[in-house]
């Protein structure tokens, strides 16, 4: 069966010499909840972008459902960039803006360039939007501005503008850094009904590995730009976890009403 997800000797080195990716092959299949875990500077979000095509990888090839992101350019990587949904770490949202607005954006990917200055939603995309609202719960702040909602409110809002491209994969780059741990819970169990429910293939970079046992699939740890544990998140144990974070990290599992930790611990990557 061919992966869904191919990344094959992905390597990138930035213009000032970091070697941010060194030589990572990865094969995902669809249906597939992976979480990314790995200390400040592993890779992740990197990897994240190179995937949708917003880092080019330095050498190396990303197939998307057959399709090469690395080679695709003007309006062939627009079509595959319209079929990832993308969640980002500080919500990327127009704060002025109402949340109402911010959700219709997702659809712009299916507009022609020519339009988009002129985007005027169909009955379809507003109907699309209000039942996005509706799925993450925060129906009632439609009209509410996006900067008057509370960090885990603007994360669903970042939710639902994603469902709007209507996705067969969603990324999500460090989606509750910014949220005290029962918020996080909540918008992970979005993310993970969008996997069972919907069978979007998720791949999610996160801070805390005791979330990644909870919600993952399938485990992938980056240590200096390269993949140093991929498989089942309860292989994890004291040992490999070490070999992963050091040997002076320690464990903190993140639950509803417990404080985020001081970052020494085990720090995400920004």
């Amino acid at each position: 069966m061919s992966a869904f997800i191919s990344l094959k000797d992905i390597t990138k080195v930035y213009p000032a010499g970091t070697r941010a990716l060194d030589g990572v092959t990865l094969d995902i299949q669809k249906g597939e909840f992976v979480v990314l875990i790995g200390l400040s500077g592993s890779g992740k979000s990197t990897l994240l972008r190179c995937i949708n095509g917003l880092v080019r990888p330095t050498s190396g090839e990303v197939i998307f459902d057959g399709n090469g992101v690395t080679t695709a350019s003007g309006a062939q990587l627009r079509r595959i960039r319209r079929r990832i949904g993308m969640i980002f770490q500080q919500f990327n949202l127009v704060k002025r803006s109402s949340v109402f607005a911010n959700v219709i954006s997702g659809r712009l990917g299916y507009t022609p360039t020519w339009r988009t200055l002129a985007f005027t939603p169909t009955r379809d995309d507003v109907r699309l939007a209000f039942e996005n609202l509706s799925r993450v719960g925060i129906i009632e702040k439609a009209y509410a501005r996006a900067d008057a909602l509370s960090g885990g409110q603007q994360q669903r809002v970042g939710i639902a503008r994603a469902l709007m491209q209507q996705p067969d994969l969603m990324l999500a780059d460090e989606p509750v850094a910014s949220l005290d741990p029962a918020t996080s819970h909540s918008v992970m169990k979005y993310l993970e009904e969008i996997n069972k429910r919907d069978g979007i293939t998720v791949v999610c970079s996160l801070h805390f590995l005791s979330l990644a046992r909870r919600y993952a699939t399938r485990v992938v740890a980056l240590k200096g730009g390269q993949v140093a544990f991929d498989g089942r998140p309860r292989d994890i144990d004291e040992t490999r976890f070490r070999e992963i974070y050091g040997e002076d990290a320690v464990e903190v599992e993140i639950g509803p009403g417990r404080a985020i930790p001081d970052e020494r611990d085990v720090a995400d990557e920004r």
